[in-house]
């Protein structure tokens, strides 16, 4: 049986965004706009303390690759920190924040909580995924101050 606070809680507690936090990664993905963009969320779980946001290699608007040395860097300051991925985000420039099949086929950070964030309407819409194979599970999240 998991204790209070084990490994089982931080998986399916909400994810907690900062709101100066959220507003960098909404800022990052409306930057690269009609690209997508990616980043990385940082922290201890549930409650995000960093993001990192990466180059898109592939400079694609549908699909992207985080550039190898932004994402070596980030997850070195990560360490530094005693701090760990608490999610991945990427932008749908001109589609839902719903996972498409080349997300799903390019997870390659297993049950990593996947945000995406759709610029398709005025207004970006976030949604948090866990990812499978074929399948995918909205996660809850909020924004904190």
């Amino acid at each position: 049986m998991e204790e209070p606070g084990g490994e089982a809680d931080e998986r399916t507690a909400p994810l907690e965004i900062p709101s100066d936090i959220l507003a960098a990664m909404l800022a990052h993905c409306r930057r690269g706009d009609p690209l997508e963009c990616c980043g990385i969320l940082g922290g201890v779980a549930p409650r995000v303390s960093s993001i990192h946001p990466l180059r898109n290699s592939d400079a694609s608007p549908v699909r992207y690759n985080a550039d190898p040395r932004d994402l070596i860097a980030a997850v070195v300051a990560l360490r530094a920190r005693g701090a760990e991925i608490l999610a991945i985000y990427h932008s749908h420039p001109k589609h839902p924040a719903v996972p498409s099949k080349t997300d799903l086929r390019e997870n390659h950070y297993g049950d990593v909580p996947r945000i995406i964030v759709s610029l398709l309407d005025p207004e970006p819409v976030v949604r948090i995924w866990r990812l499978d194979l074929e399948t995918y599970e909205e996660l809850d999240w909020q924004a904190v101050p």
